[in-house]
């Protein structure tokens, strides 16, 4: 089975798919060829592995873009098309609409997040609905990566969805600390603990509501902000005891995890939601809003706490409250959730299985 990946983008969590994706089908004895349609060029794959073909937005560079995937998809002979996120979906799939991919090539569509999810005026989002059902037709299997983004499909009237949660490579949580004995009669306050977000500085990750919220409220934690703005759509507060730290290396990244107390993920919307399972696969409490995906991943009160985004300031008051073990305690059923349900193996085992499923007559 040979498989070709089309990604016309690598925004966010993407690439971080890709890379595990990639990994595991280039040792699956059970895939003979793997390799992929990107923007540019990463450091996670051999060149010969790549066909770089430049990100198209504009009416003619779709176009262009069209062209060179089409003449990519003739030489390679694949399979299966696995295509990622709206744009390479879309414009693959109307190709395929218009007879110029063979049936014998089997498309798997993934969006990555509904665009009709997401914030968008009333039209906006009926024109997605309507594309995405009419293109779901020259689907042979289209991945969703959590049960709600199942739900909104089945509502919105697109059919043969499977629903494959995205899953990440097994890391060592840190040791659990030992009990700490009772503070002398004389000791000072103790050190803050430390509450953690990581995410783009964008709109859709709710950062300006943390910040605000954080300014108001004046909790005794500790806020490390990790990432930097990428559609640069909003203007931030910057409370004191806020640390931006920007983008980290995967190293630099584990430690800062690993040295946290609880992370929050306050996003306006996610159709997964995947800084929470690293989050979880480090042992590390939760608190997400009640949106998207995140609700599919974080267990109310078990491995954290789900709340609306209008009683922000009541949830900082309350990771503020929380007693240190009880954050603990969530962060150990978090780890125990991860390992059953959003470890990398069962993501690719899963995605094989379907491209069999698809593959056989």
């Amino acid at each position: 089975m040979k498989v070709l990946h089309v990604a016309e983008t690598l925004k966010g969590g993407l690439e971080t798919y890709l890379r595990i994706v990639s990994n595991f089908q280039r040792n699956s004895p059970e895939i003979s060829q793997v390799k992929f349609i990107l923007p540019g060029q990463v450091d996670w794959l051999n060149p010969e592995s790549a066909h770089v073909v430049p990100t198209a937005r504009s009416p003619l560079s779709l176009v262009g873009y069209a062209k060179r995937v089409k003449k990519i998809i003739e030489s390679e002979r694949p399979s299966v098309l696995h295509l990622h996120s709206s744009i390479a979906g879309g414009i693959v799939r109307s190709m395929a609409l218009l007879g110029q991919i063979p049936r014998e090539v089997k498309i798997v569509y993934c969006s990555h997040g509904w665009a009709f999810d997401q914030a968008a005026s009333s039209y906006k989002k009926s024109a997605y609905r309507w594309i995405e059902r009419l293109l779901s037709s020259r689907s042979d299997a289209i991945i969703c990566i959590s049960r709600h983004e199942v739900r909104i499909a089945a509502e919105s009237g697109i059919r043969r969805c499977t629903c494959i949660p995205n899953g990440i490579d097994s890391v060592n949580p840190a040791p659990a600390p030992a009990p700490e004995p009772p503070p002398p009669a004389d000791a000072g306050k103790p050190a803050p603990r430390t509450i953690l977000f990581v995410g783009r500085l964008d709109r859709q990750k709710g950062i300006d509501l943390l910040l605000d919220a954080y300014a108001r409220v004046r909790p005794d934690f500790r806020l490390i902000v990790v990432g930097d703005a990428v559609r640069k759509d909003l203007q931030l507060a910057q409370p004191e005891r806020v640390e931006f730290k920007g983008w980290l290396e995967k190293d630099a990244l584990d430690a800062v995890y690993q040295s946290c107390d609880a992370i929050v993920v306050p996003s306006r919307w996610e159709g997964f939601g995947l800084v929470a399972v690293e989050a979880m696969a480090r042992s590390k409490a939760v608190f997400a809003s009640a949106v998207g995906g995140l609700v599919d991943i974080v267990e109310n009160d078990r491995s954290g706490r789900l709340f609306a985004l209008e009683h922000i300031d009541q949830m900082l008051r309350e990771i503020d409250r929380m007693p240190i073990e009880t954050l603990r305690q969530m962060g150990q059923t978090g780890r125990r959730i991860f390992e059953e349900k959003f470890t990398s193996q069962r993501m690719n085992t899963a995605i094989v299985d379907l491209y069999k499923e698809s593959v056989l007559p």
